[in-house]
């Protein structure tokens, strides 16, 4: 039940608990762990929203958002504080190295070329610094998106494109965004299978690794972290 590929990936998966993460999480996560004043790039920063996020984990970072011009979530754009750019989906308009951490939350689902993006992720990203968020597994089409991301599919862009992907963690489920998708509500704390893979852990004696491994495959988004290694 566990599949081939997880001997693969289970040490990007945690053991210390299976509990429900979140991008937001991950940021604080990944302020924890970089040194000194922080330049965070916030990939996909839509209508801004980010910055809030970012300036209330991280007070003195310097915030910057990126995104696509026209995307709907752009246009509804209102916010002024802050510096935002736009690119053509593929190249981001920044010299190397010069973020210590880009934040995507929800954003690749949308990406047409995400090997690419992930790429340049790591071309501006400082040796040692990290890349944080979220992306869809088994969320419903939404807002022209075109992608779902399995727990493998994080894996593979990720290495194959430079980085070292350190940590997977379960985000909400995918049926609370089927069923947020259906009644127009957004349902908190809905949870089906997570529960069903507690009481299958139990009865197999599964430590919290494996639990965690089920529930990203049961995820709605996959919560990570990944690093720019310091020798690169």
């Amino acid at each position: 039940m566990l599949g081939p590929e997880f001997e693969q990936i289970a040490r990007c998966i945690p053991n210390d608990d299976a509990r429900v993460s979140s991008a937001e999480q991950m940021l604080a996560e990944a302020a924890r762990r970089v040194d000194g004043p922080l330049r965070v790039l916030d990939l996909g920063c839509g209508d801004g929203r980010g910055l809030d996020l970012v300036t209330s984990t991280m007070p003195q970072a310097d915030y910057c958002g990126v995104d696509i011009e026209g995307s709907p979530e752009v246009t509804q754009r209102s916010k002024q504080d802050a510096r935002f750019h736009s690119y053509n989906g593929t190249d981001l308009p920044f010299a190397d190295a010069a973020f210590d951490i880009v934040y995507s939350r929800q954003v690749f689902e949308h990406v047409r070329h995400p090997d690419k993006v992930v790429a340049e992720i790591r071309r501006v990203l400082k040796p040692g610094g990290m890349f944080v968020g979220s992306m869809s597994n088994l969320e419903p089409y939404h807002s022209y998106s075109i992608f779902n991301y399995t727990p493998y599919g994080v894996f593979r862009i990720m290495e194959d494109n430079g980085l070292d992907l350190m940590e997977m963690r379960p985000g909400m489920e995918g049926m609370a965004l089927i069923m947020r998708r259906i009644t127009s509500l957004r349902i908190k704390n809905f949870s089906l299978y997570y529960p069903l893979v507690e009481a299958k852990g139990r009865l197999n004696n599964w430590d919290a690794r494996k639990r965690n491994y089920l529930k990203l495959r049961l995820s709605g988004h996959i919560c990570f972290l990944a690093r720019r290694p310091l020798e690169n």
